[in-house]
């Protein structure tokens, strides 16, 4: 029986059907069988991976998923990606602006002013030279006392209200 075992060829090895049953062992009724050779197990197999394959891939062509993936976006949505998020970001910019304006109209408008917290530039540039304008030498006072000889002090004009 070995020698025709042997001599069988592939493919008659291939077609040899196989049952597969699933019986109880309490009754011995056959719930469930299946009959199938070794080539048809390998043909449904691989109908089964052509499936597959195709169902994920249609699910990565078709919905934003590709996006994730490398070489998923073309350079003309890269290019409108970023033109759209340079826009969002400039109005987002605006909405901030005008959300401190109309901050800063609604305090006025109450009448109640908050001191600013900073100092303006030029105080500070007041206060770091502070030293040097108290300090005097003989020489300034001796030409503020000259300019103030030569330039005395003058009263504004006072500015007489004209009809037309």
């Amino acid at each position: 029986m070995e020698q025709t075992d042997k001599k069988k060829s592939f493919w008659q090895r291939m077609r040899y059907k196989y049952r597969l049953t699933l019986v109880n062992e309490d009754t011995l009724q056959v719930h469930w069988h299946l009959q199938m050779s070794w080539l048809r197990a390998a043909l449904l197999g691989n109908l089964v991976f052509l499936i597959a394959l195709a169902l994920c891939s249609a699910l990565i062509l078709f919905t934003p998923i590709r996006t994730f993936l490398p070489g998923g976006v073309t350079e003309d949505e890269r290019q409108f990606l970023l033109d759209e998020s340079m826009r969002l970001d400039s109005l987002q910019q605006q909405v901030d602006r005008q959300t401190r304006y109309l901050e800063s109209v609604r305090v006025a408008l109450s009448g109640v002013a908050q001191q600013d917290s900073t100092p303006p530039l030029d105080s500070m540039r007041v206060l770091e030279h502070e030293e040097l304008i108290e300090k005097t030498t003989p020489a300034t006072q001796e030409f503020m006392e000259q300019y103030d000889q030569k330039h005395p002090k003058q009263q504004p004009a006072k500015k007489q209200n004209q009809k037309r």
